[in-house]
């Protein structure tokens, strides 16, 4: 059997279960490549270890298990015999060709074409199955398929595990617990299902080939539904069964279709997906992040049920209302697809509301008018009444519609048009929500957790590929590192000519681009002419190359360049055959030529890092050719099911109709690019209604729009940013030089352009100073600094200091952040700290605080800040050098000095460009402020103008007052413009402009400002000059004003020059990239399509010959009629397209590859008939493949190459790119950290009884009434969900039943507030949102209740009622932690969208002014439209989704004779622009739409913070964890100050268990809990009667010490040393040591490793706080050793004077300096002495006097006590000490108080050991 054979039906077959559901790879090629390496006692080569015979005859050995469906046991002869079967080698290849056999079936089956006759309109009722070949070949296949799953059920079971008996489901076994279960307790199910199992600490990881795993999964017979494929396959089987008897019985195809079983039977050929192990791979990768994925999917589904709800309360029965058309001529009333809200009485002339479906008139008129001659007034629905928020499941179709940001637009438009101009909002929130926001978390999910993949396994997660695969190319002469001389003549001739075929390559593409669909005869004769001659050309051009390699020719082929020249050269040839060259196929076949432009590429310098970014992105080709094949394979899977759907339902007058596979393939397509994909949704529903099936076609089509677009497009993402990612290896060393060059900055080698122009260079220089020449180098630098210092310079954090002082309010305040930013620093200097602590009152413990400044003083953190302030200081002197030498240098226009007044003042209001002033006055901060406040002013100011008095203002103003100057928007311009120039020449004046020291170019904003100022100006002057303007570019000068607000808010200044400026170059390398690939499609496209795709407007006629004359055309429906001449042009679906040239086949193309418009060209293209012939729907469907081969690579790989260069950037300037996994843990972690808060709740349960009950609900999170509130919540969600069922019951009751809702939820808001107290209800702010929800909720219920009607007080309370959702978000864990995840991504968003903001209002701005007065053409109406600002940004707003951008653009490219132009005024001219429409639509394309909206998918991948809080960790922090910390917290803790003082330390620590447990010994060896094992039970008899006697059993005891593990409790004391000592040191003021602060110090010491997951700056400072905690630690050590010997002499002298004082014995004085040993005698006060008595070692030092006294206190610094504490354990015993140490310390175990030798290099490590050295000096 074949090896290839046998590993693909190892993959697809997958019998024994194991392949895809245990994370198991069957690889493509042998284990001894490197890819697996078997164990050492396991050395046979794969084919022995898959051998078949070993297989067949283990799997023989292994006996079945238990009994199967409950009778069939394991002896059983049946059911070995299927066993046998089952593991017979040519089983799953027989299997796996029997499922290929059913593709190929099913294709051919879907490839007859099937559609609904013309004249029907329903298809024709069916009985029976068998109606062609294939039918009965798919008979006889599922049969066998039906036969394996029998033989598999009955071997492996069907649900159970075979060891589970049947009788368990009807055994109730007890439950220990009444109410809560253990989650470590198995459940019934999971006993009973109890194959499928894993181990809870195993993780299992892909790529990993475990052979014993997957032969234990063999063993076990895993049961059939407990396989994944199981499960599918037994869909298919049962559904194949299932439509076989409803053919036969007539009913699937009756008056109603059941076609749903019969498509789901496709589902059986899905395990071809896994025929490839680049497609079994990806498929194990999606696996792994399905979790993730799941829980990101309920967060959206929850998001998109808020915005359905809101739906449905805000636009129900908004689609209903339309315009109609009154009859004039007899004919019916025409409905026109116009939403409305109200019409012109013909009889009154007044606004009158819209007709409802009763007749009777509504309330009031709203949104479009309908005039007159028609009339507003419900009807249907659009779309068969599909297309509503009438109620929930209609509603959330909008949503997902809007979700998918297609389609969107017409929707947003009909509400406004039925309802108001405000409902837009609606839209454009949805939008950024979900699908700008919410969405992109799928890009995140799925990014993150391939790149954690990839990180896991050193594999990419779309392929086996290695990663980092490079191939080193060999020198030139070299192979195999042998040398071959090739150096010849026709070699070095081509080395000199090969510029000349580049040339002929590029002129290979220029000529074919000169075709065109009316080119003469001629011109096609030198086509050919030309291709031919280039092609013998090229061909002898591959001949030279291989012969020059001769006798090496081989060396020719190791080259993937001459294999693709080779393979282009012989096309291109065999394409030149008259036969070929002749075909309808040759245009195709000119792609071979085409191809030769990659060499033009490579050749321009610019373009070689291009193409190697490009080699970057794609890697080896290798995922991305998985992650295609991929997609083609589901598609098609999807392609097959839709068209067992769905075929034979629709007819031939839609293009994509499911008629066959091809045509449901592009179907699908379509879906999967989200361009126009409702058309295809409401086609199909339409079709599908009368027969039953639209619900299920609905939800299929909408789940495959999911699927596809949200989950395997961003995977395309994944895949290209897999290649950007930073290898694991590498990001440590870019920290490190990061580092480096931040702490070490390099003086700038290049001289700024103001440097290189500086006059003050070259002037001579002839100051009057002091000579330092001569002087000692060392004092240059000082009294430059004095220099310096003398003239003013003050140290920059002493002015915000002194500043901020003169702050009179918070208000100023935040202005300051606003225009300047935050200037704090979290970061505390060592020596601040010391500082700190020494001004500290209390001082206890004057060791630590001796030590702690020692330590601040030698730290090696003051040094580098002392060496940066040096070199900050020198450039400063040096500047303040030459700024003395040309005293002129600093004078502005030579005329005000740093002493005059009027300069000072203008230095105080503006800062400075280019660093801080060395002289002058500083800035302050209020007037700089307050300077900046009416700047700000002036701008809003002036956009206000802007918005009011727009073109169309004007010029009606003009039309009512004529041609006047003085307006009032003239004057408002004028005022709002003069600020600016104030501010101009006040910077000018402060520091100059040009050649001084901080002049005003050397700000890029400063430039920016200036450019904006010109333009303001120029505008002004014109204006002022010609009342009209004279151009369009002297009016859209005005939208200048809006770039200011970038210039002067720090955020904003921040954002623009982070995500714009830093990535700029490589955003033009991928709109490059993306145009050079535009140019060979576009001369493709030329060559297949050019003059195919003409039509007539009459679709009547047949052909061009046909199209003359006049014909009657009408616009609504078959009535009013008129004459319109026959036109023969290029078809106009959304706008007007053709590939007859060059340049109209790019801009084409370049419009279709934003994914918009793609699908109109495309059925264009596939209804061809022929040159000269009518179009016919369908006529040439294979021409499709050019789109979507050019959309796969284009719409799909150049966006999501956008998209993937935007996260590099982002990524790249935030420094995440460059963190390590462990890293980008711990930032998240930090995250998750920051957003908690301590709890405020009472330390004490109040004693009142009503209270106590209020607080006991309030504080329990689980309890009956949270429950209770809960169930209440989610009622009155269904309620809401529900409401369009109102006609059952009354409004008052709906009503009513809110108004309880709501009251209990204002119950439940007093009941806790009056449990815990305002001081604690507070502090959550979950509290607060009740207080405002409840409130609003409760007041405006009973206000529509019992009082007004009106429409704002109805909306505000449906909106507060939908605000009760969010209390779900809070109770439900999952919800509350994405919440929060997506919340910590907000502030960043936020900024983004400011920047985006203000990008909308210049645009706006400008396209008012350019095209304001522009006559409306094809798409424009009274809201789509350029005329007022509201209308600009909404246009502005789904433009950036893409949608209809091209169409407007062409539009808006009116020009004459289709408009008019007056010569007398541009007021009076409503033509467009070509021009201004190509740059302004573009541009606004690829800022907003390329840049912008791929900015927010980058911000939330680098910003989601919750796959790693999942898998890091903070995987063991769940909010149980964190509550228990805080209520512990909270019972130590100062309740005033909320800060934990330290006297409270060791009692708080030893209260938290969980994940933050730091006890030194476990709960289960605790004291109490030793205790309880170990107590014995003795019944003793009294006289009273029998006593029972508790005692302890020493055996018991001993027993469980032995179980003790000493290393780990060791391992636990230091861990709980070093966090005492820390939070020791960041106990600020001896006050007490904060929640935040606890709570990362528990994760330092807990939850991570300090040297992987810090960065290289974080982990500097770390280890200086490590230094200090291990110095105070072993400080600590020798001070309790010291204390220990201190009281046990005294202990030891004490006892030995007593004895003494008994015996009458005098007190023997020792001298203290005996010159030689006295004699060795016996000291019987030494607790063992006869076992400790050592001889003294002559080489010993001499021993320590022994001194008897009264005071025995031991001297840390004397000598004899240093040379006592180092000498070896052989010391005498005539020394108390030595006694001491040596008897009764270091030999008595009871007092064993750690490593002993660990204690005196303590000693000897810490600064004690120094002191004492100094101390021997």
């Amino acid at each position: 059997m074949s090896k290839h054979l046998q590993r693909a039906s190892l993959r697809v077959v997958n019998l024994s279960g194991h392949a895809l559901d245990n994370s198991i790879r069957i690889p493509d090629e042998d284990f001894d490549d490197g890819e697996y390496s078997p164990t050492q006692d396991n050395k046979e080569p794969l084919e022995e270890q898959w051998n078949e015979q070993q297989v067949f005859l283990t799997r023989k050995l292994t006996p079945l298990r238990g009994r199967t469906l409950g009778f069939l046991e394991s002896s059983s002869t049946f059911r070995l015999r299927f066993y046998g079967f089952l593991s017979h080698p040519w089983t799953e290849p027989l299997i796996l060709c029997l499922i290929i056999l059913t593709a190929c079936v099913l294709i051919s089956q879907a490839s007859h074409s099937v559609l609904l006759p013309s004249d029907q309109s329903m298809p024709t009722s069916l009985k029976g199955f068998f109606f062609a070949w294939e039918d009965y070949v798919l008979f006889g296949l599922f049969t066998l398929f039906t036969f394996e799953a029998i033989a598999r059920i009955c071997v492996s079971g069907f649900l159970l595990d075979p060891e589970v008996p049947i009788s368990a489901f009807f055994v109730n076994e007890p439950s220990s617990r009444a109410h809560i279960r253990n989650p470590s307790q198995p459940t019934f199910f999971s006993r009973a299902l109890r194959s499928d199992q894993t181990p809870s600490d195993v993780i299992s990881l892909p790529f990993r080939l475990n052979i014993d795993n997957a032969r234990d999964k063999v063993y076990r017979n895993m049961p059939y539904l407990r396989q994944s494929w199981g499960r599918i396959d037994f869909i298919a089987i049962l559904s194949f069964w299932l439509s076989f008897a409803l053919a036969m019985a007539g009913v699937e195809r009756g008056s109603h279709h059941v076609a749903a079983f019969r498509a789901m039977t496709v589902l059986r050929i899905a395990r071809l997906l896994a025929i490839t192990s680049g497609t079994t791979t990806i498929m194990q990768s999606l696996k792994i992040a399905r979790p993730l994925l799941t829980n990101v999917a309920y967060f959206v589904v929850f998001a998109a049920v808020l915005f359905s709800i809101i739906g449905i309360q805000s636009f129900k029965g908004s689609f209903r209302r339309n315009c109609y058309l009154q009859p004039t001529l007899g004919e019916n009333q025409t409905q026109i697809s116009q939403s409305c809200g109200g019409y012109i009485d013909p009889g009154t002339l007044n606004v009158s509301p819209y007709l409802q479906l009763d007749g009777t008139s509504a309330s009031a008129a709203k949104g479009y008018i309908c005039p007159l001659g028609q009339v507003c007034q419900e009807g249907d629905n659009p779309n068969n009444g599909i297309q509503s928020f009438d109620n929930i499941y209609y509603a959330a179709l909008q949503v997902v519609v809007v979700t998918s940001a297609n389609g969107w637009s017409s929707i947003m438009y009909s509400i406004i048009d039925a309802e108001f101009f405000i409902s837009c909002f609606y839209f454009i929130v949805c939008i950024l929500v979900l699908n700008i926001w919410l969405i992109n978390l799928f890009v995140a999910v799925i990014t993150n957790s391939f790149s954690a993949i990839r990180a896991d396994t050193q594999k990419s997660a779309f392929g086996a590929a290695p990663l980092g695969l490079v191939v080193e190319e060999q020198e030139e002469g070299w192979s195999d590192g042998k040398h071959i001389s090739q150096s010849n003549s026709l070699k070095e001739f081509y080395t000199h000519t090969r510029w000349c075929w580049v040339f002929l390559a590029l002129t290979s593409l220029v000529v074919q681009a000169t075709a065109s669909a009316d080119m003469s005869d001629m011109h096609q004769q030198i086509l050919d002419k030309s291709e031919l001659a280039l092609t013998v050309a090229f061909d002898i051009e591959i001949i030279m190359r291989i012969v020059a390699e001769l006798p090496a020719w081989r060396r020719f082929f190791q080259h993937g360049n001459n294999w693709l020249d080779l393979v282009l050269a012989v096309g291109s040839s065999v394409i030149q055959i008259p036969a070929i060259h002749n075909s309808e196929l040759y245009p195709w076949l000119t792609i071979f030529q085409l191809g030769r432009f990659y060499r033009v590429i490579l050749e321009f310098p610019r373009m070689k890092p291009l193409m190697a970014s490009l080699l970057t992105v794609f890697g080896n080709l290798y995922g991305l050719v998985n992650m295609t094949l991929f997609l083609l394979l589901v598609n098609l899977l999807a392609a097959l099911v839709c068209v067992e759907l769905i075929r034979g339902d629709m007819n031939d007058s839609i293009g994509l109709n499911f008629g066959q596979l091809w045509n449901s393939f592009l179907a699908m397509y379509q879906i999967f690019s989200s361009e126009n994909w409702t058309n295809v949704l409401y086609s199909t529903a339409i079709a599908e209604i009368s027969l039953g099936q639209a619900v299920i076609v609905i939800i299929f089509l909408c789940s495959w729009l999911i699927f596809a677009n949200f989950i395997v497009m961003q995977m395309f993402i994944a895949v290209i940013h897999e290649n950007f990612s930073v290898a694991e290896e590498t990001k440590k060393s870019k920290q490190a030089s990061d580092y480096w060059v931040q702490h070490h900055p390099q003086r700038v080698t290049h001289n700024s352009w103001t440097r290189k122009l500086n006059p003050y260079r070259w002037i001579k220089a002839d100051p009057v100073r002091v000579k330092v020449e001569n002087l000692p180098s060392n004092l240059v630098l000082p009294m430059q600094k004095t220099l310096v210092q003398d003239y003013g310079v003050v140290r920059q954090h002493n002015r915000n200091g002194a500043g901020a002082r003169h702050l009179p309010s918070k208000s100023l305040t935040m202005l300051q952040q606003l225009f300047s930013g935050t200037t704090d620093s979290n970061d505390v200097p060592l020596a601040d700290l010391r500082q700190s602590r020494r001004e500290s009152t209390a001082v206890q413990k004057e060791e630590t605080e001796r030590y702690l400044d020692i330590l601040a003083k030698a730290g090696n953190g003051t040094d580098t800040t002392e060496n940066d302030h040096d070199e900050h200081s020198e450039r400063k002197a040096q500047k303040a050098d030459f700024i003395i030498d040309h005293p002129t240098y600093d004078k502005t226009f030579w005329l005000f000095s740093q002493e005059d007044r009027l300069r000072n003042m203008c230095q105080k209001v503006v800062k400075p460009a280019g660093g801080e002033r060395l002289f002058g006055a500083p800035p302050s901060d209020v007037a700089h402020t307050l300077f900046q406040l009416m700047i700000l002013l002036t701008v809003l100011g002036g956009i206000i103008t802007e918005g009011v008095a727009t073109p169309l203002y004007r010029r009606n103003y003009y039309m009512e007052h004529g041609m006047v100057r003085g307006t009032w928007f003239n004057i408002a311009e004028i005022a709002l413009g003069v600020p600016l120039l104030v501010e101009f020449i006040i910077k000018i004046i402060a520091d100059g402009f040009l050649f001084t020291p901080n002049a005003y170019v050397k700000s890029i904003w400063n430039i920016l400002d200036f450019i904006i100022l010109i333009g303001i100006l120029v505008n002004l002057s014109f204006t002022l000059i010609f009342v009209s303007g004279l151009t369009r570019f002297i009016h859209a000068l005005k939208a200048l004003r809006a770039l200011r607000l970038v210039t002067l808010i720090e955020k904003m200044r921040n954002t623009f020059e982070s995500l714009i400026i830093s990535g700029v170059t490589r955003i033009l390398d991928a709109a490059i990239l993306a145009i050079l690939y535009l140019i060979p499609f576009s001369v493709w496209g030329v060559n297949i399509f050019a003059g195919l795709m003409n039509e007539c407007n009459d679709t009547s006629v047949q052909g061009l010959d046909d199209c003359t004359n006049e014909f009657v055309n009408t616009i609504y429906g078959t009535s009013f009629g008129y004459l319109a001449p026959r036109a023969w042009d290029n078809p106009s679906p959304s706008t007007t397209f053709s590939f007859d040239n060059f340049r109209s086949s790019m801009l084409i193309l370049f419009e279709i590859v934003s994914l918009e418009g793609w699908i109109d060209v495309m059925l264009a293209s596939m209804n061809i008939t022929g040159k000269n012939q009518q179009p016919r729907v369908d006529a040439s469907q294979i021409n499709a493949i050019f789109f979507v081969i050019y959309n796969l690579l284009g719409g799909v790989v150049i966006l999501t190459l956008f998209v993937s260069i935007i996260i590099g950037n982002f990524s790249s300037k935030t420094g995440s790119a460059f963190l390590t996994q462990p890293q980008r843990e711990w930032i998240d972690l930090q995250k998750l950290i920051k957003r908690q808060k301590p709890s405020k709740r009472p330390q004490t349960r109040p004693t009142q009884l009503l209270r106590g009950w209020c607080y006991d609900r309030a504080i329990h999170k689980h309890g009956w009434w949270t429950r209770m509130m809960t169930c209440f919540f989610v009622v009155q969600i269904i309620v809401l969900m529900f409401v369009p069922l109102s006609f059952l019951v009354s409004d008052e009751l709906i009503y009513d039943f809110s108004l309880i809702i709501t009251t209990m939820y204002v119950v439940d808001i007093a009941v806790r507030f009056y449990g815990v107290g305002w001081r604690s209800f507070r502090a959550n702010g979950w509290n607060l949102f009740d207080v405002v929800v409840a409130g609003g909720s409760f007041i405006t219920t009973l206000v529509v209740r019992f009082g007004y009607m009106g429409f704002a007080v109805e909306q505000l309370q449906k909106l507060f009622l939908v605000s009760i959702a969010f209390k779900l978000v809070q109770r439900t864990n999952s919800l509350n932690q994405l919440f929060k995840t997506v919340m910590a991504s907000l502030p960043v968003i936020l900024n983004l969208l400011g920047l985006w903001f203000i990008l909308f209002i210049f645009f706006a701005i400008m396209y008012m002014e350019v095209f304001g007065l522009t006559k409306w053409y094809s798409a424009e109406t009274h809201t789509q439209n350029y005329q007022t600002m509201g209308s600009a940004l909404v246009m502005l707003a789904f433009m950036s989704t893409g949608e209809g951008w091209n169409q407007y653009m062409h539009d808006f490219a009116l020009a004459y004779p289709r408009c008019t132009i007056n010569t007398s005024g541009l007021v009076e001219t409503d033509c467009g622009s070509t021009a201004w429409a190509f740059s302004l639509f573009i541009a606004w394309n690829l800022l907003s739409m390329y840049i912008f909206v791929n900015m927010f998918t980058g911000v939330v991948v680098q910003n989601f913070s919750y796959v790693f809080q999942s898998t890091g960790g903070a995987k063991a922090i769940t909010r149980e964890e964190i509550r228990s910390f805080k209520k512990t917290w909270a019972e130590y803790s100062n309740p005033k100050t909320g800060l934990l003082e330290q006297r409270r330390l060791v009692p708080f620590l030893g209260k938290l268990n969980g994940i933050f447990e730091v006890r030194i010994y476990p709960t289960e060896y605790s004291v109490p809990s030793i205790v309880s094992t170990c107590k014995d039970l003795r019944k003793i008899a009294t006289k009273a009667g029998t006593k029972v006697e508790t005692t302890l059993n020493p055996r018991k005891v001993n027993k469980v010490l032995r179980k003790v593990d000493f290393d780990i409790i060791k391992q636990r004391r230091a861990v709980y040393c070093r966090l005492f000592h820390e939070a020791s040191i960041i106990d600020s003021h001896r006050k007490g040591i904060s929640f935040t602060d606890m709570l990362f110090l528990l994760a330092h010491h807990k939850l991570i490793v300090d040297r992987d997951a810090l960065e290289l700056k974080d982990l500097i400072v770390r280890q200086g706080t490590n230094k200090l905690v291990s110095d105070l630690v072993n400080l600590d050590r020798v001070r309790s050793l010291l204390k220990m010997i201190s009281l046990r002499r005294r202990y030891l002298a004490k006892r030995e004077m007593t004895l003494s004082a008994q015996r009458d014995i005098p007190a023997i004085q020792v001298d203290p300096a005996p010159s030689t040993p006295p004699p060795l005698t016996r000291d019987i006060t030494s607790p063992r002495s006869d076992h400790g008595r050592l001889d003294n070692s002559p080489s010993s030092p001499t021993p320590s006097p022994r001194t008897l006294g009264p005071s025995p206190e031991l001297n840390a610094w004397d000598h004899s006590f240093r040379s006592s504490l180092q000498r070896s354990r052989r010391t005498s015993d005539v020394s108390m000490l030595s006694a001491d140490m040596g008897h009764g310390y270091w030999r008595d175990s009871s007092l064993d108080i750690g490593d002993q030798e660990g204690i005196v290099s303590s000693m000897q490590r810490s600064i004690w050991g120094g002191t004492l050295s100094a101390s021997e000096i």
